[in-house]
């Protein structure tokens, strides 16, 4: 009777990680075509001659220890108006930097209703000369689905969620020219 018992536990135990990571592999799935759409607008608004809703910033400065810096910045948004004035719904942000003479790139993907994080990017250089490259699949509620790590994992979760919570809260705040 044990034993049926615990194989009964073991299948259903097999089951529930057969279907989380078949949930797992939705959101992965979800979040590229969702990536795929947002690379694709853009590429149809840097081709197309009517104004279009991006913004980027360069910024350039001396880092004690490390030296000159350059970070640039280009964040693709959504714009809608309404008697409360401008609404920007980032939707895209990439982020381009050195530390001294290692090289970095970030991209976050934003769900443009939610605003939620759907998908991380990060590659940089390492100390060896080679390069990490970190993919992250968050789902609607904004959990880790899944993560794809070559090298090694340079952020926490919960640090990487906050960081992209900040830039996506800080391009409206950017744009906004209403005061």
């Amino acid at each position: 009777m044990k034993k049926h018992t615990f194989a009964i536990l073991l299948l259903f135990l097999a089951l529930g990680f057969s279907a989380r990571a078949q949930n797992d592999a939705d959101v992965v799935k979800a979040v590229r075509a969702a990536y795929s759409e947002a690379r694709e607008k853009i590429k149809l608004a840097d081709g197309d001659s009517s104004p279009r809703n991006d913004a980027s910033a360069t910024l350039r400065y001396n880092v004690p220890g490390t030296g000159p810096r350059t970070t640039v910045v280009h964040c693709y948004f959504d714009l809608d108006t309404d008697e409360d004035g401008a609404h920007y719904r980032p939707y895209f942000l990439t982020l381009k930097y050195n530390i001294a003479a290692r090289a970095f790139y970030e991209e976050y993907l934003f769900d443009p209703e939610s605003g939620r994080l759907l998908f991380a990017f990060l590659q940089g250089d390492t100390f060896e000369g080679g390069k990490n490259e970190e993919r992250y699949y968050y789902d609607g509620s904004g959990k880790l689905a899944s993560a794809n790590v070559k090298g090694e994992r340079t952020v926490e979760d919960a640090l990487l969620l906050s960081r992209a919570e900040d830039y996506r809260r800080l391009i409206p705040q950017f744009l906004d020219f209403s005061y």
